[in-house]
């Protein structure tokens, strides 16, 4: 029979040595070893503190970014104290390389909590889920990030909510009323791809995509373009808000000279 008053500490001591042994995961051996051990570990145990899960997240981008060779070039000076970031949404390389450059809480679609694998293991760094369409979810995703920025960890949001091959959709709002309610600043970011085949759109499946452009692939060349601060205080609704993010990520662009389209 097992002892009640052994059992609380025997779980807390295991889950100390599993987030130890993630964090180890994470420098030790080829950089694919490393993130699909990081990951499977975070299937059962992760980071507490949204810090270090945020930290965390920016590490196994990081490994991604290094293994399927994502060249990143940063113009402009991304945030460094706690901001809603919002930006224009080509794909699912989009929080991946936002993620590997500074520690963010990203606000994702639901589906992609169901991925195999890795849905579970986001859901144990900072990633907030929302069911597009259900006022509910969208809720409790703002409240997770109020919870994020008061713990001094910036927020990322793709305010068109889904995905396209370049040309600007119309924006949501959730993004511009966490920076209207807290006060901190907006950041725009303005992001290109060399290839646009990366781009994922048309409900095409994730791997079919994945093998399509990244079997074979050679470096990958990604351009993030930084707008400056907007100051919430300096607008006078979400609305207006809104159409100043969009103004800025829409003339930040800043498109390669000649952009490949996988077939």
């Amino acid at each position: 029979m097992m002892n009640t008053f052994e059992s609380a500490p025997s779980r807390s001591a295991a889950r100390t040595k599993a987030i130890l042994g993630g964090a180890r995961s994470l420098q030790a051996g080829p950089p694919a070893w490393r993130l699909f051990r990081a990951i499977v570990e975070l299937k059962q145990f992760g980071p507490v503190d949204p810090r270090e899960r945020a930290a965390r997240l920016r590490e196994l981008c990081r490994l991604f970014c290094e293994i399927h060779q994502i060249q990143v070039e940063v113009r402009g000076k991304l945030p460094e104290t706690p901001s809603i970031v919002v930006a224009n949404h080509l794909g699912y390389i989009d929080p991946v390389v936002l993620c590997s450059l500074i520690p963010l809480s990203p606000i994702a679609k639901s589906e992609i909590a169901e991925w195999a694998l890795i849905g579970s293991a986001l859901v144990r760094l900072n990633v907030s889920f929302v069911r597009r369409g259900n006022a509910w979810s969208g809720a409790r995703v703002l409240l997770r990030s109020l919870r994020s920025l008061r713990a001094g960890v910036s927020v990322l949001n793709f305010p068109e909510g889904t995905t396209s091959r370049g040309s600007l959709l119309p924006f949501h709002l959730g993004a511009f009323w966490l920076s209207r309610h807290t006060g901190l600043p907006l950041v725009p970011v303005s992001m290109d791809f060399e290839d646009m085949g990366l781009c994922w759109v048309d409900r095409e499946a994730f791997l079919p995509h994945y093998a399509r452009v990244w079997w074979g692939g050679g470096p990958r060349r990604v351009r993030l373009s930084v707008g400056a601060p907007l100051d919430p205080e300096q607008y006078r609704s979400v609305l207006d808000l809104s159409f100043a993010a969009q103004t800025s990520i829409a003339s930040g662009r800043a498109p390669y000279a000649s952009s490949a389209v996988l077939p």
